[in-house]
């Protein structure tokens, strides 16, 4: 009867072993594979994908997220715009601003994972909110931008042949904005991702605006008073 008793009493330690062994042996694994990313930082939080327009030039934005598990096939993604990944340090990824991008959020899968489309939340998905200046990247040479809401007017004032910078709201509707100058203007208006198209020397342009946008654009006059109405 001893006998039988010791040999049961050492089955149950030797299996309660094992199963500690496994467990200990499995859990960090099981956890790095199937833990979502963890994003808690992204610096800077405002940037620009490369500008290659006329007479204006700038690099993408180099951007750094910060957070933890993010594996080692991950994606980084600019709403559905892939974005290269230039290092990994496993709590540190550095990337760029791709062509493309316009605001919304910045987003890290990683492998069996997936975002759902412009949003910061899915499978194995995290994010924050990024947003795409335009004007930042000149550091501002022309100035505070003006803000321009829809529906409303200003009359601005330039001195001598001179540029200002100016952004609308996001607009619920596509309008046009209609310039009026007694001296011809040009115009520079960017789309949601930094791509310009130039009015050079128009006489009292109407310019179509998009929906659901905060445009950025230019204006260069003479020594005039010029009205803007949206």
């Amino acid at each position: 009867m001893r006998r039988i008793l010791y040999t049961i009493g050492f089955s149950l330690v030797l299996g309660s072993s094992f199963s500690c062994t496994s467990s200990s042996s499995e859990d960090p694994l099981a956890a790095l594979l199937t833990s979502p990313p963890v994003v808690s930082s992204v610096t800077p939080q405002i940037g620009t994908p490369a500008q290659n327009n006329t007479n204006a030039m700038y690099s993408a934005t180099e951007v750094l997220i910060k957070g933890e598990n993010f594996g080692v096939d991950t994606v980084v993604r600019f709403n559905e715009i892939v974005a290269a990944i230039t290092l990994n340090l496993g709590t540190e990824l550095y990337t760029k601003v791709p062509d493309g991008a316009y605001s919304g959020f910045i987003t890290v899968s990683k492998s069996g994972g997936s975002c759902l489309p412009n949003t910061k939340t899915g499978v194995n998905c995290a994010g924050m909110e990024y947003f795409i200046d335009c004007y930042a990247a000149t550091n501002k040479q022309y100035g505070s931008e003006i803000e321009l809401k829809q529906g409303s007017s200003l009359s601005v004032e330039f001195d001598g042949q001179e540029t200002k910078a100016f952004h609308t709201d996001t607009l619920l509707s596509s309008r046009n904005l209609t310039i009026g100058c007694e001296s011809a203007v040009t115009v520079r208006v960017f789309d949601r991702s930094c791509k310009a198209t130039d009015y050079v020397l128009q006489n009292d342009p109407i310019i179509p605006f998009p929906a659901g946008v905060a445009t950025q654009f230019y204006i260069t006059a003479d020594s005039k008073t010029c009205s803007l109405v949206l």
